[in-house]
């Protein structure tokens, strides 16, 4: 798996259940939570340690919600940019991480 921090706008959650297929080597239904996330294009560097700050928004992507870490905030400023740009607020250093856990949940028979 590659390691790598990026960052995005949450656009939504979604929970699928995919049936059970032998085709496809899925024995039960496996409930998958995903996350539809937006691209800060250009944002790049640590933004708990320093201003990290984009103008537009990139590609749009779906991943497991379990790889996402961290929720932080953005506020809109015109100071160096004319058109304005977005500078992200973290403040996860030290303070709290965002879990999300999945129950293993049972599903019963339609019939």
């Amino acid at each position: 798996m590659l390691d790598e921090t990026g960052y995005g706008r949450l656009d939504f959650i979604l929970a699928i259940t995919l049936p059970a297929n032998p085709r496809f080597n899925i024995e039960f239904p496996q409930l998958h939570v995903l996350a539809h996330i937006t691209q800060a294009k250009g944002a790049i560097g640590g933004a708990s340690t320093q201003l990290v700050s984009y103008t537009k928004m990139g590609r749009s992507f779906v991943l497991d919600i379990t790889l996402v870490e961290c929720a932080m905030g953005r506020v809109e400023t015109r100071a160096k940019k004319p058109n304005g740009e977005w500078v992200i607020l973290d403040r996860s250093e030290g303070l709290c991480q965002t879990a999300f856990h999945q129950e293993e949940q049972e599903f019963e028979e339609d019939g």
